[in-house]
């Protein structure tokens, strides 16, 4: 995998100067950002700025577009939908032309966008297993997965394990579950998950210590 991350670091360098002033929009550098493209989905890199320069130079010099030339588009929207919560997918889209939006893989890809972005998780699974654009690009499952606990430790402080198991999606077995949470350092009790910070536990228990028993009994039945 060295030999993968030196050829890495040369391409981003290479894409860096290239896109120095008015070369970002040079049309002969196309195919070379193309490959650097399908590098980075073959190897699960991403250059945000690289790949958007590709959208730009279709938009800039619409004679460079060729019957393959969507197919570089999806792959950079995708690429770009696994950087959530990051705006990069919002940016490349902005970049199409209304024949690219109106593309059939690109409303899929766009409805996947939405499920993300609204939060619509169980259903999002559910919808990406018909296309191989995500079911086997490198990385995306985790992407989302990503994305999602993010959105989880934003509303939740408790969260029941069964809940969550379907918010994170279809898993090989329970020990992929219990990866995600030591990664994430949320702790199992029993049927639900604590996904606060350790010092909100601590600070929550306390709180309930220092009341009168008749205040805390109806807030532990709420939990």
């Amino acid at each position: 995998s060295s030999g993968i991350n030196a050829e890495y670091g040369q391409m981003r360098e290479e894409a860096f100067y290239s896109m120095e002033g008015l070369g970002r929009l040079n049309p002969e550098k196309l195919d070379f950002y193309i490959d650097y493209l399908k590098f980075q989905v073959e190897h699960g890199f991403y250059d945000g700025d690289a790949n958007l320069n590709i959208l730009k130079l279709y938009q800039f010099s619409p004679d460079l577009i060729t019957r393959s030339s969507i197919d570089n588009v999806h792959l950079v929207l995708v690429k770009a939908l696994m950087q959530l919560p990051n705006s990069d997918y919002v940016f490349c889209r902005a970049q199409l032309s209304q024949e690219m939006i109106d593309d059939i893989l690109t409303k899929k890809i766009e409805s996947v966008a939405t499920l993300l972005e609204t939060c619509q998780f169980p259903e999002f699974w559910n919808v990406i297993q018909e296309e191989k654009i995500f079911t086997e690009m490198v990385g995306f499952v985790e992407a989302a997965r990503k994305f999602i606990c993010h959105v989880v430790q934003l509303t939740y402080k408790n969260i029941e394990a069964d809940f969550l198991m379907q918010l994170l999606g279809p898993m090989e077995d329970q020990s992929d579950f219990l990866r995600i949470l030591a990664e994430n350092k949320w702790d199992l009790n029993g049927d639900s998950v604590f996904v606060g910070h350790k010092e909100e536990m601590v600070e929550q228990k306390e709180i309930i210590e220092k009341m009168p028993i008749e205040v805390v009994t109806p807030i532990l039945a709420i939990r």
